[in-house]
């Protein structure tokens, strides 16, 4: 693989984050899924209570920003548990600013 398709792939990853971002119930759940190592993962159930919406839609949002890299999921039991996955937001927030750097 060279560079440029390196180069490539990298920006629709990072496409692909910006547009898990774009909608603003996606980013009222990362305001509150807790990150990692600081608090306890919130159940889908809960986090759909919290936003007034229903369980399948809370999925299908909590699925976007899982497949972006944003958050992180581990079932226990019949429950999925979500949190911010710091290290991958981190990490895109660095790409962009490199590629805003270069402008």
């Amino acid at each position: 693989m060279d560079e440029r398709q390196d180069w490539m792939e990298t920006e629709e990853e990072l496409a692909g984050v910006f547009q898990a971002l774009s909608d603003p119930l996606r980013l009222r759940f990362l305001e509150l899924l807790p990150k990692e190592k600081i608090r306890e993962p919130i159940s889908v159930c809960d986090l759909a209570k919290r936003l007034g919406v229903s369980q399948p839609n809370a999925s299908h949002h909590l699925k976007i920003l899982r497949s972006a890299g944003l958050i992180r999921c581990h079932k226990q039991g019949g429950c999925s548990y979500y949190q911010v996955d710091s290290d991958q937001v981190n990490t895109a927030m660095r790409h962009m600013e490199a590629r805003l750097e270069t402008v």
